[in-house]
């Protein structure tokens, strides 16, 4: 188009006219975000949405890809990155999903420099004002040493279960949620450790070395039931979000809530251990968000706002919990057998009442966020008095 004639439809009445009677009377795109195709979780676009919705990685297979490239292409045996038959449950667009912490990159490196400098202070502060000279010796050359430890490897090897959950994950959001839970993991597992160092240093005769811990681990009859569930979900389960509900919505609420705040954060307290309730503490709000993500994806993603494939989710998420529930189950009753090597025992808290009262908090608070919502149906009180067998 030459100059001069640009410039008559520019300026010339006539063709202004014709222009104008083409032109739709409403607006073509109402929506003003700059990023037209993101759905937004909330009322207006947030930063976490801009930022992990400003590419989707996929191939147009999956429902509400934008066909970008990826690096890997096809991971060893050929699964191809982003397949849809990575999980057996079903999508009508895996883009839709958002994570209620609305976590990226930075919030989440500041939430952890925060949460380090806080640890930080908290250990400087029980070291050199006098709450580490109220510690039961027994409690911390036993107890600490050896199953505190043991349960680095459980935290750990959780962590590692999450490498492959990463890599099927159907959109960059779910991977990024999924790879933020994963190194929450690793983290509660390295502030044990760290506590333990410390523990080495006010008590020289203290061993941090986790030599001991790691036979507990893989030799002890207490930890063998966990172990086991650990191993399989890490290296035998192939579905993602198999995985994903298996870890946080079956295991780690029932059996690694116990062990954290009904055993550690609970009996901490009467052997005058101060710290360790701090630090598993820090842990609860790993677990709450792990939470949180994984009733996001399952129940309000995968079912609630769900248009086509909802009763097909809701089924695969029965059947699953149905599999994983009675091994939870023996991993707990395995546990509860330390409590006979407790120190210092209290009617009401380590007694078999006690210990009662304890499982049956966490597997009502279970049944309640997770059972209940999917219509999932178990003998309660078989299953508890089969938990309290191993006490």
């Amino acid at each position: 188009m030459s100059t001069n004639i640009f410039t008559r439809g520019m300026v010339d009445p006539e063709r202004q006219a014709c222009i104008q009677e083409v032109v739709p009377k409403a607006p073509l795109e109402t929506k003003r975000d700059h990023i037209p195709f993101a759905k937004r979780g909330w009322r207006r676009l947030t930063e976490y949405e801009a930022v992990m919705l400003h590419a989707q990685n996929s191939l147009d297979a999956v429902p509400g890809s934008q066909e970008v490239g990826e690096v890997v292409q096809k991971w060893p045996g050929g699964r191809p990155n982003y397949g849809v038959e990575s999980t057996a449950a079903l999508s009508s667009n895996w883009f839709h999903f958002r994570d209620p912490s609305k976590r990226w990159f930075m919030p989440y490196v500041k939430q952890k420099n925060e949460e380090g400098q806080t640890a930080e202070r908290a250990m400087k502060s029980w070291a050199e004002g006098g709450d580490a000279e109220m510690m039961n010796a027994a409690w911390r050359e036993h107890i600490l040493a050896r199953h505190y430890g043991a349960f680095v490897y459980n935290e750990y090897g959780l962590f590692s279960a999450h490498s492959t959950t990463v890599y099927g994950g159907l959109s960059d959001l779910i991977k990024t949620w999924i790879a933020e839970a994963a190194f929450d993991k690793n983290d509660a597992g390295q502030m044990i450790q760290m506590q333990r160092v410390l523990l080495s240093k006010v008590f020289p005769g203290f061993d941090a070395d986790l030599a001991e811990a790691k036979q507990a681990w893989t030799e002890d009859k207490s930890w063998k039931p966990a172990r086991e569930f650990v191993e399989h979900i890490w290296a035998e389960t192939y579905d993602w979000v198999e995985q994903l509900w298996a870890i946080h919505a079956v295991y780690d609420h029932i059996f690694g809530q116990f062990v954290r705040r009904e055993f550690f954060q609970r009996l901490g307290g009467i052997h005058g251990d101060t710290l360790t309730p701090f630090i598993q503490n820090q842990a609860l709000t790993y677990h709450l968000q792990a939470r949180d993500g994984v009733t996001a994806l399952c129940f309000k993603f995968l079912i609630e706002d769900e248009p086509v494939y909802a009763q097909h989710n809701r089924r695969y998420l029965r059947a699953w919990t149905g599999r994983y529930l009675p091994q939870v189950g023996r991993a707990l009753k395995a546990f509860l057998a330390i409590y006979k090597e407790v120190p210092v025992k209290i009617d009401g808290v380590t007694c078999r009442e006690g210990v009662r009262a304890s499982v049956e908090r966490v597997v009502d608070d279970w049944a309640a966020r997770f059972a209940e919502p999917i219509n999932f149906k178990f003998n309660r009180a078989a299953f508890i008095d089969d938990v309290l067998s191993g006490y």
